[in-house]
């Protein structure tokens, strides 16, 4: 039998609040910057209410440009136009794949053009066939929040098992008003600004973005996909477990399939959405994976939670302060307001690191997590 081909992370893709490209969004993350501000604007929401999104007229040019038509398919052909810019990969091969990651695509035309094509998520996986000209059907991941770590993890197995030499994911969710009114009414959204782990969180605050992720068998690179788990604790429909168990299991089921020691592990991307259950059940997850001593950080203070998207993205962070050897702090974070024995990065600094945890946890009580390695 052949050994398991090894899934690198070739190239990447990010537009988001913070920056049109991944280089410009590292640099204004290591610089504490946030794309979150109160959005006084009744395209979003009836009433002033906390967001991360990217400015209309940034949009607007990528709709004259792409010649889309709605937000969620600008944003996600904008990434993907890039992503073909690069040519790493021979995207109109049969031996290449493509998958969506988002949890709501363009939901929000349901209330203005509820029998149109474009709701489909099957309508936006089109257009990145035609913009790839790629022979597969591009396959669809869509699980809640844990979407784009998910896609992550499939096309990391099916490069392992060697069905295809390239995989490229790319995740996106937008702002609209449809998706914020469903968590204002769980009275989630936060009014005083995002707070991961911190004794005076309030909520989570929404945020868009789109990222893409190239990985390759055929090509190498500094960073690989060293594994990858998915668990659910059938809790309940929007709470997660009261014990953290099913995440920290899915951690454990992690590291034993990697041959990783919990000492090994230089960082933690959490999921961190500054509710009130989401990150006391993730404390105590991480805790009982054994990580407590490992410092973690949470991205949601500067992009929002990104839904689908947020995977992706915080992927890519996490890749990148792999490569530049770079912690990131938590932003929002001042007073541990979680009863887990965790360590929050509070600062930024600059060390050797190796190897990086991801998790992320949604809806319906689905947990998964991604660990990468540094090779090189």
């Amino acid at each position: 039998m052949n050994p398991p081909k090894q899934p690198y992370i070739i190239d990447t893709s990010l537009i988001s609040p913070l920056g049109l490209t991944t280089n410009e969004n590292f640099t204004a993350l290591t610089q504490s910057a946030s794309g979150i501000r109160l959005l006084d604007d009744t395209y979003f929401f009836s009433k002033p209410i906390l967001g991360s999104v990217i400015d209309h007229s940034i949009i607007d040019g990528f709709k004259q440009r792409l010649q889309t038509k709605n937000r969620f398919d600008t944003l996600l052909m904008a990434c993907a136009f890039d992503m073909l810019q690069k040519k790493e990969v021979d995207y109109t091969s049969h031996h290449t794949l493509i998958i969506l990651s988002t949890t709501k695509g363009n939901i929000e035309l349901l209330a203005t053009e509820h029998e149109s094509e474009q709701i489909d998520l099957n309508y936006s996986a089109s257009l990145l066939q035609q913009c790839f000209r790629n022979p597969n059907q591009v396959m669809i991941v869509s699980n809640a929040c844990i979407s784009g770590i998910s896609a992550a993890i499939v096309a990391s197995r099916y490069i392992q098992a060697g069905l295809y030499k390239h995989v490229l994911v790319i995740g996106c969710d937008v702002v609209s008003r449809f998706v914020l009114s469903g968590f204002n009414s769980f009275l989630a959204i936060s009014k005083n600004g995002c707070k991961p782990f911190d004794i005076d969180r309030d909520g989570v605050v929404l945020g868009e973005a789109c990222g893409a992720i190239l990985l390759s068998s055929e090509h190498t690179s500094e960073i690989v996909v060293a594994g990858g788990g998915i668990t659910n604790d059938a809790n309940h429909i929007s709470g997660p477990s009261k014990t953290g168990e099913e995440l920290a299991y899915c951690i454990q089921q992690l590291l034993q399939q990697s041959s990783v020691s919990q000492d090994e592990i230089s960082f933690i991307s959490a999921h961190g959405t500054a509710t009130q259950y989401n990150d006391e059940m993730e404390s105590k997850a991480i805790a009982l994976a054994g990580l407590n001593h490992v410092p973690l950080f949470s991205l949601k203070a500067q992009y929002g939670h990104t839904l689908g998207a947020s995977g992706v993205i915080e992927c890519i962070i996490s890749v990148e302060c792999l490569k530049r050897n770079i912690l990131l702090p938590s932003v929002g974070f001042k007073t541990k307001g979680v009863s887990g024995d965790v360590t929050i990065s509070q600062q930024i600094l600059e060390k050797e690191l190796r190897y990086a945890v991801k998790t992320t946890s949604g809806f319906g009580g689905c947990n998964a997590a991604l660990l990468l390695k540094k090779v090189h």
